[in-house]
């Protein structure tokens, strides 16, 4: 469904670079997931398929305690490197996370920017969701942003082009609206070296659907968005954010 971890580590050094448009989106974004997680300073947070730590940052500087986790040993260490240097403390964990390591329970957790959906299959994505949702404490939030299955069906298909400081992307979108399945095509332009090209092939779920994966992995949707300001998630728009609770109830 994706590329092999390589793939990434190779992208790791440029990704800041190539989504530059996306790090000003970030205190946006993060303001949207205290509002609705609920949390306050102090209390723990868990970043699934954090990247190169934008998100994790961000809040580890209004003073959470963050966990962020990646498989990408490569995009772990250029965050790393950037919490460094900012002098922000991140717990950065090395992991797949369907197979989530033991860890202390959260206040909160967030996945952002399309991470999830990547797997095999329908069963995989949900280990993903059932993973995050025993390391909450009972009552606590997960915000899950992924692309909107409604607006996609009327947009089948795109070319978009992203720059940033001497690389650009080529991005290719085709979207199956009997599979739910958007695929993906990257070409990596950078001066003076050959192109590079990778697939991506990422299952689109619609609410309904979201809604039953989320109750089989023993969470409840509590609201679903259309943006980080608060709008309606409709058809106009290409973000769905799903906002779920782990129940007080036990498992």
């Amino acid at each position: 469904m994706v590329p092999n971890d390589t793939f990434f580590d190779r992208l790791a050094e440029d990704y800041d670079r190539i989504f530059a448009s996306e790090l000003g989106r970030t205190e946006e974004q993060v303001d949207f997931a205290v509002r609705v997680l609920g949390i306050h300073i102090g209390q723990r947070v868990l970043d699934i398929c954090c990247g190169t730590g934008r998100h994790a940052l961000a809040l580890a500087k209004r003073g959470y305690v963050v966990t962020a986790v990646d498989r990408s040993a490569a995009m772990l260490a250029v965050a790393g490197r950037k919490a460094e240097a900012q002098g922000t403390h991140v717990q950065w964990v090395e992991a797949d996370a369907r197979l989530l390591p033991p860890l202390p329970p959260f206040a909160g957790a967030t996945c952002f920017f399309n991470s999830w959906g990547y797997t095999a299959d329908l069963v995989q994505d949900g280990m993903i969701l059932t993973s995050v949702a025993k390391r909450l404490h009972p009552g606590s939030r997960l915000v899950l942003d992924v692309p909107n299955e409604t607006w996609l069906r009327n947009r089948p298909h795109g070319i978009h082009r992203a720059v940033g400081n001497g690389i650009a992307i080529r991005e290719e979108r085709s979207y199956d609206v009997v599979e739910q399945m958007l695929q993906t095509n990257w070409t990596i332009i950078r001066p003076h070296m050959p192109h590079h090209q990778a697939v991506f092939r990422c299952r689109v779920y619609c609410l309904d659907q979201i809604e039953s994966m989320l109750t089989r992995a023993g969470l409840v949707l509590d609201m679903a968005f259309g943006g980080f300001q608060g709008e309606p998630l409709t058809a106009l728009g290409p973000r769905c954010i799903a906002v779920a609770r782990r129940p007080i109830l036990p498992f």
